[in-house]
């Protein structure tokens, strides 16, 4: 199944502990916490952003965001495409211990 990345502007993740999850450019893009704990990390920023449920970041910048689960999260990214979208099945021969929701750090 092919996902045209241009209809891609709103997608749900459940990302568990310790995963990371990468937004390549994070101007103009929301990043809300539905459940668990978020850390954000943007490039050559020295702040460190913490989501609990309930809280939001937008971006303002052109800069690299990755969000890594502090615990079994859910978030929700609007207005981006991710680095990876999630693959609808598994392939063969394809690695298994590598998460295919999240995108490489």
């Amino acid at each position: 199944m092919t996902i045209p990345l241009t209809a891609v502007s709103h997608f749900r993740l459940e990302l568990p502990r310790h995963a990371v999850f990468t937004v390549q450019d994070v101007a103009g893009v929301g990043i809300a916490c539905h459940a668990g704990s978020v850390w954000l990390t943007l490039d050559d920023d020295p702040r460190d952003l913490v989501l609990e449920p309930g809280e939001r970041f937008e971006g303002d910048i052109h800069r690299r965001v990755l969000v890594s689960a502090f615990e079994d999260s859910h978030i929700e990214v609007s207005h981006a495409l991710p680095a990876a979208l999630p693959v609808p099945q598994q392939r063969i021969g394809a690695p298994h211990h590598l998460p295919r929701v999240l995108s490489p750090a």
